[in-house]
């Protein structure tokens, strides 16, 4: 069995395009990761606008007072139609964003190839 390492560092790139349903990553089997930091940038030369969600996808059980429960292949929108100035950057998420084994990120713009993402990301293995 080969080990999983207990905590690396990632930097994930993606050229974000109009396509909704392209996840720009996916936690690992066996790893919760956490995004550090969520930077996208306007590559062209008029304003353009991103979304930004997680998708969860497994189903999160109620605690032991009932409250918390969420079903499984769930899209949660985080950011819906910012827009960002031509030759631009914006960071889309304040603060850090956990990221459960499978849950993905995706992003997508208004036109095609017009923003680059930046995610930083911790991955911490399950143990």
């Amino acid at each position: 069995m080969a080990l999983i390492p207990l905590n690396t560092f990632k930097t994930k790139t993606a050229v974000v395009g109009s396509d909704s349903t392209a996840s720009v990553y996916t936690a690992p089997i066996g790893v919760t990761s956490i995004i550090l930091m969520t930077q996208v940038t306007n590559l062209t030369t008029g304003t353009q606008y991103v979304n930004f969600g997680h998708f969860r996808r497994f189903r999160v059980l109620p605690d032991a007072q009932g409250f918390g429960e969420q079903a499984g292949n769930t899209f949660t929108p985080l950011v819906q139609g910012f827009g960002v100035p031509k030759n631009n950057a914006a960071s889309l998420v304040k603060g850090k964003m956990i990221i459960e084994s499978l849950d993905k990120v995706y992003a997508f713009a208004g036109a095609e190839n017009s923003m680059q993402l930046v995610l930083s990301i911790l991955e911490t293995a399950n143990t």
